[in-house]
C-alpha cells in the first residue's frame, strides 16, 4: 500500500495544500494561460494513439467503459483534455479550493457526479486513512497527472503509487517541463536567440492549467467541462508571502528527458516513451517572461502485474 513515510514530505503537501488554496481565484486571470493550454490540449489530442489504450467514442469503442484518475487535477486540464474519449474521472487534489472548483465546473456543464467528480486527498499520505480504498479508486484505464511531479517530494515514490491505481495495461500521462528548455523572452514576449537554458528557478509559475473550448464536438461526457487549472494566476501580482508559499511547494522545477524515463522505469512501467511539444509555449511568472518547453511522458502498467491495492 502506498503512503508516505516521512515528516518532511508531508510538509511539502501541506505547503501545496496551502498555496493552491491561496490562489484558486485568480488562477484562470491571463490571456497567455488561454494560448499554453490550448497548445497543450492539442498536442495531447493529437497524441491519442501515442497513449496506447482503447479509448470511447473512437473507432469502435462507442460502448467501451474507458476510466480516468486525474491526479493533482486542479480545476482540470487533463480532465478536459481526455475527456470527449473517456466515460469516466475521478479527480484528486490536496487543495480543498481547487477540488470545489473542479466539482462546480463540472456541475455547471450538467455533468453528472457518477461520470465526473474530484475528492481531496493524498494518495501518497499514509499516516492517514484516506477514502480512496473502494473499487471507484482502483483499475483505472488512464492515470493524468499535468504540471504536477514537481510539486512532489518524492517523485519515484509517486509514480509507483499511481501506477498502483491502475489496471493491468493501464497507462500513466503526465506533463511537466524539459531542463534546459527555456528561452528568455524580451519586453514584447519574443523569444531572445542565444539564451537556452533555465530561467526559472524556484520562483515558478505551476502551471495546473486553464483553457478555453477549442471548437470540440460532442465526442465524450465532459467535452464542455470548462474546468482551468492555471493555479497560479499572475504572478507579477503575487504577494510576497504568496511567492513564499510558490516557492515551498516546488521540489524541483523542471526534468530532463531520460530522468523522467528512469522515474517511470524504476517505478516499474513498460513502453516508456518522453516527448517535447513540438512548440514552446510564453510564460509570465515573478515579474519575468520566459518561452518553456513542456514534455510530455508516458508509462505502461504490465498486462501480467497483480494489483498490490
Amino acid at each position: 500500500m502506498c503512503g508516505r513515510n516521512t515528516t518532511s514530505t508531508m510538509s511539502i503537501a501541506e505547503a501545496n495544500r496551502q498555496y493552491f488554496d491561496s490562489i484558486t481565484d485568480t488562477y484562470d486571470a491571463k490571456p497567455w494561460w488561454a494560448k499554453v493550454n490550448q497548445k497543450v490540449t492539442e498536442s495531447l489530442q493529437a497524441r491519442l494513439d501515442w497513449a496506447g489504450i482503447p479509448w470511447a467514442n473512437v473507432g469502435s469503442g462507442g460502448d467501451r467503459e474507458v476510466r480516468q484518475l486525474d491526479y493533482a487535477c486542479g480545476p482540470g486540464l487533463m480532465s478536459r483534455i481526455y475527456g470527449p474519449y473517456v466515460t469516466v474521472t475521478r479527480g484528486v487534489d490536496l487543495s480543498p479550493n481547487m477540488v470545489a472548483k473542479y466539482n462546480a465546473r463540472a456541475r455547471a456543464a450538467n455533468l453528472d457526479q457518477s461520470t465526473i467528480h474530484a475528492v481531496v486527498a493524498d494518495l501518497f499520505d499514509k499516516e492517514k486513512p484516506t477514502q480512496l480504498e473502494s473499487a471507484e479508486w482502483k483499475d483505472f484505464d488512464l492515470a493524468t497527472v499535468g504540471f504536477a511531479f514537481h510539486h512532489f517530494e518524492d517523485v519515484d515514490h509517486a509514480a509507483k503509487c499511481l501506477k498502483e491505481r491502475l489496471r493491468p495495461g493501464g497507462v500513466m500521462v503526465i506533463s511537466d517541463f524539459l531542463q534546459g528548455g527555456d528561452l528568455k523572452a524580451d519586453e514584447n514576449g519574443n523569444p531572445i536567440p542565444g539564451t537556452e537554458g533555465d530561467h526559472t528557478g524556484h520562483i515558478h509559475h505551476h502551471h495546473h492549467h486553464h483553457h478555453n473550448d477549442h471548437g470540440q464536438k460532442d465526442k465524450g461526457h465532459h467535452n464542455h467541462h470548462k474546468h482551468s487549472n492555471d493555479k497560479e494566476g499572475d504572478a507579477t501580482e503575487l504577494t510576497e508571502k504568496t511567492i513564499k508559499e510558490m516557492q515551498s511547494s516546488i521540489v524541483v522545477p523542471h526534468f530532463s528527458i531520460d530522468g523522467v524515463r528512469k522515474i517511470l522505469s524504476e517505478a516499474g512501467f513498460v513502453d516508456v516513451e518522453v516527448v517535447a511539444m513540438d512548440e514552446k509555449v510564453y510564460m509570465e511568472f515573478a515579474g519575468n517572461k520566459v518561452w518553456r518547453t513542456i514534455l510530455f511522458a508516458k508509462g505502461r502498467r504490465p498486462f501480467d502485474e497483480k494489483s498490490e491495492l
